[in-house]
């Protein structure tokens, strides 16, 4: 082979790579548009919406495993009944029958559990009612439950992997080191019980990984929560002045029990004057708010209150044991380089 021929095969190969590389890249970051000659792809506009698309994912697996359920009880219902020389509505009518009914005993039982139902005389009907339903339904829910098992039925669709979302709040107040390898953002309402709760989760989390972990703030009252937007403007007035988690410590520690004067109150506390509201750019704090609502809209929280751990998405419902595992996790992680 001569240097000339040597040299266009090479040109030749390297030309044959750069096209395999960029077919990967077409492949696993597909262009989604363009702008003028410039490529937008989809790795450029999925990260900040990343949350949302996992819940359509989620959504679009919570129907097909129900509807494959469905499809499933529906053919062994069939076959059972075919056996019995029964019409299926009469198997599933036969099975439910089967249920015990509900005692004095459990009637007493679910007084003591749920005490807003009384006073008991009155609700005796209602609750033996509801119990008698409750128990046919878990009589024929089992009852599926064991053809499946017995039919060696097996869901194998793998559920949507939870994704990294990134959550860009730039101006939100921040607890902690910056350079802390857990970064989690709370978007909550200081006016929310729920909210309330996720603060003192996140409170327990810094205290036992103290240097580890930076907390954001980001505001998501409800559209009719007055009181929680009062309160997140008086948060960026206290933010301001350099006495924003004073504020939010004095606002949560009231457990979403806010009013008027307990808004007062809460801002002399943290140092700021009772009526530091009404004194404000009340239009300039709204536009502040906005940008917060905007925030929690990108990332997909649709409710507060939110957590994001690294971008994970955590639910604030969750036991704190799950928590402190997931964070556990992004350390071990961090500290293995991955």
């Amino acid at each position: 082979m001569t240097p000339r021929t040597a040299r266009l095969a090479l040109s030749c190969a390297l030309a044959l790579l750069a096209c395999g590389d960029a077919g990967r890249r077409d492949a696993d970051d597909p262009v989604v548009a363009r702008l003028g000659g410039e490529a937008i792809r989809e790795s450029d506009v999925s990260a900040p919406v990343a949350f949302r698309l996992y819940r359509n994912e989620v959504a679009r697996y919570t129907l097909l495993e129900r509807e494959t359920q469905r499809l499933v009880d529906e053919r062994l219902v069939a076959a059972e009944a075919a056996r019995r020389g029964l019409e299926p509505a009469a198997l599933l009518a036969q099975v439910e029958a089967e249920a015990p009914a509900p005692t004095e005993a459990d009637v007493e039982r679910y007084l003591a559990e749920h005490p807003e139902a009384r006073p008991a005389d009155a609700a005796r009907p209602r609750i033996r009612h509801y119990l008698e339903r409750s128990a046919r339904v878990e009589r024929r829910l089992a009852f599926l439950a064991k053809l499946r098992e017995e039919a060696g039925f097996a869901w194998v669709l793998e559920r949507p992997v939870p994704p990294r979302t990134r959550v860009e709040a730039p101006g939100a107040p921040a607890r902690g080191p910056e350079d802390a390898p857990i970064t989690v953002v709370h978007l909550a309402s200081f006016a929310s019980a729920a909210s309330a709760r996720s603060a003192h989760a996140l409170e327990r989390l810094v205290a036992e990984f103290p240097g580890r972990v930076r907390w954001l703030h980001v505001n998501l009252p409800r559209e009719d929560d007055e009181l929680g937007r009062r309160a997140a403007e008086l948060g960026f007035l206290a933010q301001d002045a350099g006495r924003f988690w004073e504020l939010h410590d004095e606002l949560f520690a009231r457990e979403g029990r806010l009013d008027a004067e307990a808004l007062e109150a809460a801002a002399r506390e943290a140092g700021l004057a009772g009526d530091a509201l009404a004194r404000a750019d009340r239009a300039a704090l709204a536009r502040r708010l906005a940008e917060d609502l905007a925030v929690a809209r990108r990332a997909g929280a649709l409710r507060e209150p939110t957590l994001f751990v690294n971008g994970l998405y955590w639910s604030p419902t969750a036991r704190y044991a799950g928590l402190r595992e997931q964070v556990e996790r992004e350390l071990a992680q961090d500290a293995g380089g991955g």
